[in-house]
């Protein structure tokens, strides 16, 4: 164990992730989404001196914005879009990363929603597998694969490519399907997963205190100077992992810590919930953030206006 964090800073955490990634994608959707036209090379000649006339009004008519120039030959647009849609396989990836490890035996802290016939085993009746969880890490593996297609095909040869951009016809879709797949199962997972708090609160005594020994040391450094606090917090540590016995208790017995810190001061200073530092005010402002944002509205390609 580390420190301990309140769940509460992890899903608001998750929940950071993908509203960059909504943000990211909203973007992207104004400034990938433009109007390609210029012939064969570029240049629209055979439109003779109305080409740009034409491209404005084919723009109008599709409501895309109008570029400065073609881009047939440089597809910077598109492999943005490709990253932008990996990075959101890789953030559900994360999530589900976290619940499948969450779903361990060893921590059994949270699950993913159960259901007749899910995530069962066709040998062992007692599993619980994490199928939402394996089939986001499966896309998430194979996301940044297609991003590194669609950026060696922005090597193109001139005004008109071979292979580069024949090769993005079955890239773009497969990763687009792959990230709304990914997302999908995100939130089938996270909108039904079942929290353990009781499992949470014996895991944080699992190790007898130990992961409340920064407190500790932090406490007892302002009255006896850092390095002489981690010292003895180190050495009662030690002798608490070799015993059994609770770190508080470890604590409590040695004089020299003793002398500073009574044992109200270590049953407040080994007590997790007195050591959650800002979480509360992160989840405020990532609450805050995503009151901001609004909810989802449709949106021109044109203006972006949401």
């Amino acid at each position: 164990h580390a420190l301990p964090m309140p769940f509460g800073l992890k899903l608001a955490g998750y929940a950071a992730a993908l509203a960059r990634s909504r943000e990211r994608l909203r973007r992207l959707r104004r400034a990938a989404m433009a109007l390609q036209i210029g012939g064969a090379v570029g240049t629209l000649a055979a439109l003779n001196d109305r080409g740009l006339d034409v491209a404005e009004r084919l723009a109008a008519l599709l409501d895309l914005p109008l570029p400065e120039a073609p881009w047939h030959s440089h597809r910077d647009r598109l492999a943005e879009v490709a990253s932008a849609l990996a990075i959101l396989a890789g953030s559900c990836g994360k999530i589900a990363r976290d619940v499948s490890l969450l779903m361990q035996t060893d921590v059994a802290e949270a699950f993913e929603p159960a259901a007749p016939g899910r995530g069962g085993s066709s040998t062992m009746p007692h599993k619980r597998n994490p199928v939402a969880a394996a089939v986001v890490l499966a896309a998430a593996a194979r996301a940044p694969g297609l991003v590194a297609t669609l950026l060696t095909a922005m090597v193109q040869e001139h005004e008109r490519g071979l292979g580069g951009w024949h090769a993005e016809w079955q890239t773009l879709p497969e990763l687009c399907v792959l990230a709304a797949g990914a997302l999908r199962r995100t939130v089938e997972a996270v909108e039904g997963l079942e929290v353990d708090a009781a499992r949470m609160r014996q895991n944080l005594e699992a190790t007898r205190g130990q992961m409340l020994a920064e407190a500790v040391v932090l406490a007892l450094g302002s009255r006896i100077g850092r390095l002489e606090a981690h010292t003895l917090v180190e050495r009662a540590c030690h002798r608490a992992a070799a015993t059994g016995l609770h770190l508080r208790d470890v604590l409590a017995a040695d004089g020299a810590v003793a002398a500073h810190l009574a044992a109200a001061d270590l049953d407040r200073l080994l007590d997790p919930q007195s050591y959650t530092g800002a979480s509360d005010r992160f989840v405020d402002r990532v609450l805050k953030h995503a009151a901001g944002r609004g909810a989802d509205q449709p949106e021109s390609v044109t203006d972006g206006e949401a």
